[in-house]
């Protein structure tokens, strides 16, 4: 992301190349979501009696349930086990997530987003990158 690096570091850069840029990462974001949307991920309780399938927004698709589990759980044991499961589903989609994030915010070179853009957490806010070239397109008209 050159464009983005340079108003970054205060250069003067290429406006509409740097809206390409950012428009690219939006679009490549909607497709990593949606891909993770329509993956199937399961999650098992701590027994192996219930599995629950969800998709990667979290939402229950299904449940299956060991008929043993059916005669042997009683309604409280079983109430934790589908909440076992259910949570274990959810925490695999939570990390696939994670490593999903970490795969987009790293560009082609191997450099994280904050190599690139600098750890703002850490630092003071440089202000507006983008300012002195509005103010001067205001007053060029």
């Amino acid at each position: 992301m050159k464009n983005t690096a340079a108003f970054n570091d205060g250069r003067e850069g290429d406006v509409a190349g740097l809206v390409r840029e950012v428009q690219g990462r939006v679009g490549a974001l909607a497709d990593l979501l949606h891909g993770l949307s329509e993956e199937v991920i399961e999650g098992t309780d701590a027994t192996g009696a219930v599995v629950a399938r969800v998709n990667g927004a979290g939402h229950l698709l299904g449940l299956s349930i060991d008929p043993r589990a059916m005669r042997d759980l009683d309604h409280v044991a079983m109430s934790a086990a589908i909440r076992g499961a259910i949570g274990a589903a959810r925490s695999e989609t939570g990390e696939r997530l994670a490593m999903a994030m970490e795969g987009f915010t790293a560009d082609s070179s191997g450099h994280s987003t904050a190599d690139i853009t600098g750890d703002f957490a850490d630092s003071p806010s440089p202000g507006d990158p983008l300012a002195p070239y509005v103010q001067a397109l205001l007053r060029e008209g």
